[in-house]
């Protein structure tokens, strides 16, 4: 767990160990990297790092958990201009994909480290953090069946993300989201493939 106070000094601390523990995942794998190896490249002690993370992964969780935060206040943003636009294309699915991979695309540092130290879980547990606070700033929206809805929409972002990150981010935005469209629409082919054949 990551208990990092509200302070510029613990703020700033917090940030030289995740950037010393980026640039050594940069160099070698996650599971070989020690609290040493970090603070010793972030030129801070080991009750620096013991007084903000109980362990490397904490780390991860925070700069996880900051990067979805503001993907959060990104899509509520870019949402509610979309909303008001006249724009003739928008649908619920367009008004959350779009803008969030176009989040991603200009953010993708973290979800690169956490794919490459195959913690897809700390994604997740980000992603599910983010639409809950989202969901507990709009309390009046009611959506059935949440736990299904949160993990369906968590395991396609992050599938997605995954997918995207590992062909070298090679899509725009707007590419993938057609990609994630066209595939929400595959059942409609193979129901007028089964209609052709009967």
């Amino acid at each position: 767990m990551y208990h990092i106070k509200n302070d510029k000094r613990s703020i700033q601390s917090s940030e030289w160990l995740y950037e010393a523990l980026k640039q050594l995942m940069r160099e070698k794998a996650f599971s070989q990297i020690n609290v040493t190896e970090v603070v010793t490249k972030a030129k801070l002690g080991r009750s620096t790092f013991y007084r903000n993370f109980d362990t490397l992964e904490d780390v991860l969780h925070y700069k996880a958990d900051e990067s979805y935060a503001l993907c959060g206040q990104h899509l509520i943003k870019t949402i509610f201009e979309m909303a008001r636009s006249s724009d003739e294309n928008k649908s619920a699915q367009r008004l959350f994909f779009l803008p969030f991979f176009k989040y991603w695309y200009y953010n993708f540092e973290i979800i690169e480290l956490l794919i490459s130290a195959k913690r897809e879980d700390i994604l997740k547990h980000a992603f599910v953090k983010m639409v809950d606070d989202l969901r507990g700033e709009y309390p009046e929206i009611d959506i059935a069946h949440y736990e299904y809805f949160i993990e369906m929409r968590a395991a396609v972002s992050i599938a997605l993300l995954s997918q995207w990150v590992k062909t070298n981010r090679q899509e725009s935005p707007e590419n993938l989201y057609d990609i994630f469209q066209h595939q929400m629409e595959i059942d409609k082919y193979l129901l007028k493939m089964a209609e052709q054949y009967n």
